[in-house]
């Protein structure tokens, strides 16, 4: 096989400032990532973790603290209200999905709408950049440290954002804040070497304690946690070679993680120790459990969650990677380190031209591939072919940096190019540059006033989370924030016209007449695919419903049967436009017939996937390729791996009698495990294809190139070394 290795998309993640783990009162636990270029990421903990969506940030809006906020207490009951009325309107609260607020170097304290994924609302602090964020246990107020020396409470009580007041200044800046378990205090740390406690009622110092520092430099307190009433020191304890920036304690106040610069993470427990001389009283002493390294730079940010259903300390900083392990039986067991790339949208080709597109967070670039020398595949030493053409460079395109790119598209005839931010949709058309081999591109000015003509009509929000042409490259098919999808028509676009030629809202709970539906609730759309011959789309959201549309008659086809397991993947097969794959988040997967609306043979044959190696895999299936020179069989890809599974409709057994199915129940239960083969041979994989019998287009981006890009990291010389 004839294997494009491309390695020229230099993709580098942004560092993880911030982590946070929904409230316990919260059904669905998931974890807020915040990265350095104002993206949010939310991931899932169930099914080993999965990346389940990305808030778009910007240029200079780095997260630099986020929490989640979730009511569970009634504020300012009527005297009237019964206390039946009051369980109510409480279990009312917590129904209703939790609240997600992020700061960084800008005075602004920002609410996300989790769904839309754009900012919801935003509340100046008046205070320059607020370094850190902390919500009560009700869910009902929320501190914020800033860069002036004071934190500032709001209220946040009834999905509210307002300043109630500043607490009193301190020198410094405040780089840490945190509720006491009871909400009876405030702790913070700031630039001044001190920690102080604040009464949360009237904004006054009630404690504060020195930290030893140096003679010519202050101590600057990175991060505080508070397991019980303060006052003074208990227990110093040295287990770190270099700052530590950053800690997590459980609910119980029993187990402290702390990290920072020196990569390590360690754990400690609280141990009752009656050993004294008097008896009667028990001293809690913290011990050092144990500690690991796993990074290879900076921690700067950890998140708890010692639930048993997830039961993770996970850890993130200046090398771009997530690392769960679990919590309880920290640092014994195995670590789970996360895929940093996005799962969507880095890599587009158009096969037929050999074109390969990749996108960052505001700029595309188009490779066109090289071509070597044939290999004689016979001998059993091939050498390495030569270049007789080396990959080429046809494009650059630079974009305004206010918001990150969240989709971008190239056709299939090379003509166009889509991108979209949460803001605006541009639509370029491609033509042969002046140079040789070089491309260039027109904005399509008329496709812009068009489309915001349309949203403004249909109080529509602008912007798009999707953006894909159909395989004919005469339909550019956009799923808006609203979860809206457009069908707009190009083939007009000589003309200046570009129709919208239908509109679904089936995600956002309408039915094909556009009336509400039985099943209104509004999700994000996180998936989509178009079949090879541009009869078939389909779109699933993060409610895990999957809708197919007919591109021929623009209208609804079906709905597929709604499972507990959430997909990451949709994809049609190539050679089979009616066989629909979708991947779980489990990693297994199935088949479905779109046409004939039930599932295939294959599928039917093969429903039992527990012993299939696949669910063995940490990464979650990513997408899915086809072989024109074998089209019975198909590679299912992670991160880290590729899976070559055979999919050819083989006759079963027909049933016999009850002697003969005994004698041949070994025979036949051989014949229904599922024939894969595993692959390991590329890592960190960004997007791989197609473009011949044969011919695979695969591109990654490893990970000593992302490191590599990296600042030194802290090192310290051992035995005399």
């Amino acid at each position: 096989m004839e294997v494009h290795r491309c390695r020229f998309v230099e993709y580098q993640p942004a560092a993880i400032n911030a982590l946070d783990f929904t409230p316990s009162t919260v059904k669905n636990t998931r974890l807020a990532v915040g990265r350095a270029n104002g993206n949010i990421e939310i991931w899932d903990p169930t099914h080993q973790y999965r990346l389940e969506k990305t808030l778009p940030g910007g240029e200079d809006l780095s997260v630099e603290s986020l929490a989640w906020a979730h009511q569970n207490t009634v504020v300012n009951p009527d005297a009237d209200d019964t206390p039946e009325e009051i369980l109510k309107e409480t279990e009312l609260l917590l129904e209703k999905p939790p609240r997600l607020f992020s700061s960084g170097l800008n005075p602004f304290i920002i609410e996300w709408d989790t769904t839309t994924m754009t900012a919801k609302k935003s509340c100046d602090s008046n205070g320059g950049a607020v370094w850190c964020l902390a919500v009560n246990s009700k869910g009902t107020r929320l501190a914020a440290g800033c860069e002036d020396g004071c934190i500032r409470m709001f209220d946040i009580a009834d999905g509210a954002l307002e300043f109630i007041r500043s607490f009193e200044p301190q020198k410094g800046r405040v780089l840490s804040v945190a509720w006491a378990p009871n909400d009876e205090y405030i702790v913070s740390g700031g630039s001044d070497s001190a920690i102080r406690t604040w009464n949360p009622l009237t904004g006054r110092t009630i404690h504060r304690m020195t930290v030893p520092k140096n003679r010519k430099e202050q101590t600057l307190v990175w991060a505080v946690a508070a397991i019980n009433k303060m006052g003074t020191a208990k227990q110093m304890i040295r287990a770190h070679g270099a700052d530590i920036l950053c800690i997590a304690a459980s609910k119980d106040g029993n187990q402290i993680f702390s990290a920072g610069v020196d990569r390590k993470i360690t754990a400690f427990r609280r141990t009752p120790n009656s050993g004294k001389k008097n008896k009667t009283e028990t001293v809690n002493d913290w011990i050092n459990v144990g500690s690991r390294r796993y990074h290879w730079h900076d921690i700067r940010a950890l998140a708890l969650d010692e639930r048993p259903k997830v039961n993770s300390i996970v850890s993130g900083g200046v090398d771009v990677e997530l690392v769960a392990c679990p919590a309880a039986e920290f640092p014994k067991l195995i670590q789970n380190r996360l895929p940093p790339f996005p799962h969507k949208y880095i890599v587009s080709m158009s096969k037929t031209h050999k074109l390969v597109m990749s996108s960052f967070f505001d700029s595309i670039s188009i490779w066109r591939l090289g071509q070597a020398e044939s290999v004689d595949t016979s001998s059993k030493h091939p050498a390495l072919p030569e270049m007789i053409q080396p990959h080429q460079l046809a494009l650059e395109l630079k974009l305004k940096p206010d918001c990150n790119i969240t989709s971008s598209a190239i056709s299939e005839d090379a003509q166009w190019i889509a991108v979209s931010d949460v803001e605006n949709i541009r639509l370029f058309k491609v033509s042969q540059g002046n140079e040789p081999g070089q491309l260039e591109v027109k904005k399509q000015r008329p496709f812009e006033r068009e489309l915001n003509h349309y949203l403004s009509q249909h109080h529509a929000a602008p912007g798009a989370h999707h953006v894909k042409f159909t395989p004919g490259s005469d339909k550019l098919i956009l799923v808006t924030p609203e979860s809206r999808i457009l069908i707009i028509d190009l083939s007009s676009w000589e003309e200046g016209t570009f129709e919208v030629l239908r509109e679904f809202g089936h995600h956002r709970g309408l039915d094909n007449e556009g009336n509400t539906s039985d099943d209104h609730a509004i999700a994000t759309v996180v998936s989509i695919d178009v079949s090879s011959d541009g009869q078939w789309l389909v779109t699933g959201d993060d409610e895990n419903r999957i809708h197919v549309f007919n591109l021929d008659s623009l209208k609804h086809h079906l709905k597929l049967p709604q499972g507990n397991i959430p997909h990451t993947a949709l994809s049609f097969n190539e050679f089979r436009p009616n066989e629909l794959l979708v991947a779980l988040a489990t990693n297994a997967f199935f088949i479905y017939d779109v046409e004939y609306k039930r599932l295939t043979n294959w599928s039917m044959t093969h429903q039992d996937m527990s012993k299939c190696r696949l669910l063995e895999q940490r990464d979650r299936i990513r997408g899915a390729i086809y072989n024109p020179a074998d089209k019975n069989k198909m590679i299912l890809y992670g991160s880290t791996y590729m899976c070559l599974v055979d999919i050819q409709d083989k006759p079963t057994a027909k049933k016999l009698g009850k002697r003969k199915n005994n004698e041949t129940k070994l025979k036949l239960s051989t014949d229904d495990d599922i024939p894969v083969s595993i692959s390991y041979q590329y890592q960190q994989i960004l997007g791989c294809g197609f473009i011949g019998a044969n011919q695979m287009v695969m591109i990654e981006r490893p990970k000593f190139s992302v490191l590599e890009n990296l600042p030194p990291s802290f090192y310290k010389a051992h035995f005399g070394a």
